[in-house]
């Protein structure tokens, strides 16, 4: 079964490069890509999925093991020495960046393969095929009979691809924490199948209902066998999670961010400490005598009554912003994209306690995405997650004109500007992605939008938080913090919940470097466009920056300024 518009036969005409004349050079690099990234999809099926290439993707799973990170690299590895051997005389800027980010891919996949096997330490094989079954689920990218007949034919693979995944395993011991995460996942997942099979039953054809439910039957006994080696390992994990100071700093390196870990660490405790001062003076605005409590206590007051009202309550507040954005000529807005905002998936919550963005996809001929709010623990803590302030910070950051603003921008770019986002990465241009978003907040204040007290505490404490993540990622990473430290200083310093606080810092122990991404790269955009205007004066275009920075926003920073600095120079 085909669908129409969801294909790799369209790859070369989506993403067509103009160059001037008939560069030989050029037309062979086009060709060479085509060719290397077809062999990278048939080793990484998800991966294609995940990009909107559908047919056959789709319909399989990858090797579980070390063979796809393997296979992977050697195909990258090849790529680049065939890339290297071609005339790159007249390369477009477009076509400079991607063999740049083909070194780029092959680095750091090389360290994570080598030098920080994550692969091997982290033991939760549900959150990828999870977040595999969600995509197809969530997105109407065709229809729900295509879809369900391919996750039928994916789940009958689970029990070879989990089979293999433990083999990575074999004689090597796990981190506690992760886990006890990954069996929690084994405990959440199984509902989620049973919702999607419930969901689809009544929109398909017998067959494919009795396939998927076959399916869907495999993976939960699968998912058994599952828990219990995952039980079998927590007896001997080992509660180390360090990255350590060496690896720490060659990553922070690689990533090109002008800073090493004292510098970045100083310029986070700096942001700590000036933040809290904002905070108490906003604070006393809202609560006079009240302090950031009583401040807290109002702004929390605030709130929808129900978690489904707040989902309401957050799509209006992102159409809101998307307006404003059009009506100011901030930045240009593709109006055909489609953002959904959905509760996050039970298995998908210990990993993100409040909100995320879920990219749309490349190669999807209709951009959406999935504004995914979590539902808190405790209904009480309903005023901290969802009171009208936060709200406002949340959409501007999530949707518009943050991170799904920013992936639809940069979907528009050629495919290959985003290989280093298609395998494990590290986190890679972290400091574009979030530090656009985070960006995005204090920038849409400066314009006058959410510019309420109680809206400006949400965004105070927002950076606050950031400014908390560069302190808590950093010194977990090296080795100077337990979790239970870092959780103190988050309820302590920041007023985070305790219950979201501990799962928060248990992300920043399996994505060493990816926290202090948020407010890093937004320092590190701010400055950059403070050197664009002085450069260009009075022929600063604010619009042009913005739609330039969120076209090559999965970039690394340092290439992210070269780009946009050349295509605004002329």
């Amino acid at each position: 079964m085909r669908y129409p518009d969801c294909g790799f036969e369209r790859l070369m005409q989506h993403d067509a490069i103009s160059l001037p004349g008939d560069h030989v050079g050029a037309h062979a690099f086009d060709q060479l890509n085509e060719e290397m990234f077809k062999r990278i999809l048939a080793v990484n099926p998800d991966v294609g999925t995940a990009l909107g290439l559908h047919d056959p993707y789709d319909m399989y799973l990858p090797h579980g093991g070390v063979k796809r990170i393997d296979d992977t690299l050697d195909i990258l590895k090849e790529w680049r020495i065939k890339a290297r051997a071609l005339d790159s005389t007249d390369f477009t800027l477009d076509r400079r960046l991607m063999l740049k980010v083909l070194d780029i891919s092959i680095d750091f996949a090389t360290f994570g393969r080598h030098e920080y096997p994550l692969w091997r330490m982290y033991p939760d094989v549900i959150e990828g095929l999870g977040g595999l079954v969600f995509m197809m689920f969530s997105r109407d990218y065709a229809s729900i009979e295509f879809r369900a007949r391919a996750m039928a034919s994916r789940l009958h693979q689970v029990p070879r691809h989990f089979e293999e995944f433990r083999a990575r395993f074999n004689g090597q011991r796990t981190v506690k924490l992760w886990t006890e995460g990954a069996i929690e996942s084994c405990d959440q997942f199984p509902d989620f199948l049973t919702f999607v099979e419930q969901s689809w039953k009544d929109h398909i054809t017998p067959e494919t209902a009795k396939a998927l439910s076959e399916g869907v039957n495999v993976t939960k006994t699968a998912i058994t066998v599952q828990k219990a080696w995952l039980e079998g390992l927590l007896k001997t994990a080992d509660a180390d999670f360090a990255m350590g100071r060496t690896k720490f700093e060659k990553l922070i390196e690689m990533r090109g961010l002008g800073m090493d870990s004292d510098a970045i660490l100083a310029l986070g405790e700096k942001y700590l400490k000036d933040l809290k001062a904002e905070r108490e003076v906003i604070s006393e605005k809202i609560s006079p005598g009240g302090g950031v409590d009583g401040a807290k206590k109002v702004v929390e007051s605030h709130a929808p009554k129900t978690f489904e009202e707040g989902l309401k309550a957050t799509e209006e507040e992102m159409l809101k912003a998307k307006r404003f954005i059009i009506a100011n000529g901030i930045a240009t807005i593709d109006e055909t994209s489609v953002l959904k905002i959905i509760e996050t998936p039970a298995f998908l919550a210990p990993v993100l306690p409040y909100a995320a963005l879920f990219m749309p996809s490349k190669f999807d001929k209709i951009q959406e995405g999935a504004y995914v709010v979590t539902r808190p623990k405790d209904p009480k803590d309903l005023g901290s997650h969802l009171n009208h302030g936060s709200i406002i910070n949340t959409a501007v950051h999530e949707a518009y004109p943050g991170h799904f603003h920013q992936g639809v921008r940069s979907n528009g770019k050629h495919w290959m500007l985003q290989l280093h986002q298609m395998s494990d990465n590290l986190y890679v241009a972290a400091e574009t992605v979030e530090g656009w978003a985070h960006y995005c907040e204090k920038m849409m204040y400066d314009h006058g939008y959410g510019t309420d007290d109680e809206a400006v505490l949400e965004m105070v404490n927002g950076a606050l938080w950031r400014a908390y993540r560069i302190v808590a990622d950093i010194r977990l990473a090296v080795g100077e913090a337990t979790v239970d430290e870092m959780v103190d200083l988050a309820v302590n310093e920041i007023g985070i919940p305790r219950n979201a606080a501990r799962d928060e810092v248990i992300r920043y122990t399996r994505s060493p470097g990816q926290a202090l991404s948020y407010l890093i790269g937004r320092h590190l955009i701010i400055e950059f466009r403070k050197e664009m205007e002085k450069e260009l004066g009075g022929a600063f275009d604010e619009k042009m920056f913005h739609d330039l920075v969120a076209d090559y926003a999965y970039l690394p920073i340092f290439l992210m300024r070269d780009a946009v600095k050349e295509s605004m120079k002329g």
